[in-house]
This record gives C-alpha cells, sequence and structure tokens, in this order.
C-alpha cells in the first residue's frame, strides 16, 4: 500500500482534513499492516491508535512504531485477529480506520471483519474510515481479451496428449478460464451497457449483505 500514492494519499487527506473526528480519541486500525494508517491517525492527533494485525507483518508495524517515537507512542501494536483481541482493548474506540477493499471491494474478505470491529469495538456515535463503498458494474465486449482468454482452452482440445485424449475436459476448462477475473484497465469504448452502481453504507449495513451481491445491469 506504501507504494500506491494514490490510494496512501487519499487516506491521508482524508485523516488529516477530519482531524476532529481524530483529536484526544481512540481509534483502532483494522488489519493494520505496516500501521502507516495507525501513524496518520496519531498525527491527526488520537490519544491512542490500537493497531491490530493478525499476520507477522505485526512486528514491522512495531518497528515503524519505535522508529517514529513521537506518533508510535501512542499507538498499541496487537498481533491478532480482531475477533480475538477482545482481552487487548479495554475500551471501545470513537474510530475505525481499514483498508479493507479488495478486488471488485470484497475479493479480500476484510469487508467481514470490518463490520465485526464495528459491532464489537466501535462506541455508539462512532465514525469509520471508509464509511462507504461502491461497486460500479457494466457490461463490455472486447474481441481481443475474449481470444486470449479462449486461446488459453485450446491445450485441452488435443486428441493425443502423450497418448491421452484429452479433449472431454475443453469444455470444462473453457468454463473455467472464463469465469477468473481480469484485473486491468479497459478502454471506455468497450462498455456495452450503461454502469449500474452498488452501495454498501459499512456504519449501518449487515455481514449478509455481502454474503449474495445482486447488481441488475
Amino acid at each position: 500500500m506504501l507504494q500506491d500514492f494514490t490510494r496512501t494519499g487519499t487516506y491521508y487527506v482524508a485523516i488529516a482534513e477530519n482531524q476532529p473526528d481524530f483529536a484526544g480519541k481512540a481509534v483502532m486500525d483494522v488489519g493494520a499492516g505496516t500501521g502507516i494508517l495507525s501513524l496518520f491517525a496519531a498525527q491527526a492527533g488520537a490519544r491512542k491508535v490500537y493497531a491490530v494485525e493478525a499476520s507477522r507483518m505485526a512486528t514491522y508495524t512495531q518497528q515503524l512504531a519505535d522508529g517514529n517515537p513521537s506518533l508510535g507512542s501512542r499507538l498499541q501494536v496487537i498481533n491478532s485477529k480482531v475477533e480475538e483481541a477482545h482481552g487487548r482493548i479495554q475500551e471501545k474506540v470513537d474510530v475505525l480506520i481499514s483498508e479493507p477493499m479488495g478486488t471488485l471491494l470484497v475479493n479480500e474478505r476484510m469487508l467481514e471483519t470490518y463490520l465485526y470491529a464495528r459491532d464489537h469495538f466501535l462506541a455508539p456515535g462512532g465514525k469509520m474510515f471508509p464509511q462507504v463503498g461502491r461497486i460500479h458494474v457494466a457490461a463490455f465486449s472486447d474481441h481481443v481479451l475474449y481470444n486470449e482468454v479462449l486461446a488459453k482452452s485450446c491445450f485441452w482440445m488435443q486428441p493425443n496428449f502423450y497418448g491421452v485424449d484429452v479433449s472431454s475436459l475443453q469444455p470444462a476448462a473453457m468454463e473455467s478460464y472464463f469465469a477468473q477475473v481480469v484485473v486491468d484497465a479497459f478502454d471506455p469504448s468497450v462498455l456495452a451497457s450503461d454502469c449500474s452502481t452498488k452501495v454498501f453504507d459499512f456504519l449501518t449495513m449487515k455481514e449478509e449483505e455481502l454474503h449474495d451481491i445482486r447488481i441488475p445491469l
């Protein structure tokens, strides 16, 4: 994330320009990673930041906090899943911060953890950064991409692969290849429909709304 200047800069501006929401407040960073958002919260005046990180990355979170003692002294790095951090956090927090968005918003499955933190750790009237997520969907037609994906399934059309006919697997292989997400930038000229948008308000939504997402085109 640190080298994604657009994303990191957006978080920095959102936190820095809303200092009254952070000044003197308790903050939880859900899935803190390096802890950069935790340090941004400390810059904005947070009195206490719980940087919760389940992976071994928590070691580096602590190193970064120690390397910035004027800010890091207000961080408590917790190497734990959020769902298992109850005994380490003795108060309700005023603000949740996180970078929970994956491909098509939901792919990394961090939103469920973000909502869990809301339900179990956020004080009434608390803030969430971010509070809103959106999925934008449109149909498109790209013959070049179609042919590239189709070509991958051609391997399974071989009637004599070391003496074995594998062609019976070609339909299933083709279905599998076309079901895979392609993460790329597309020229707007390939769009074949208007854009539909699904809005998620993380402050009020239920986790069940993430289990079955339907967006009519």
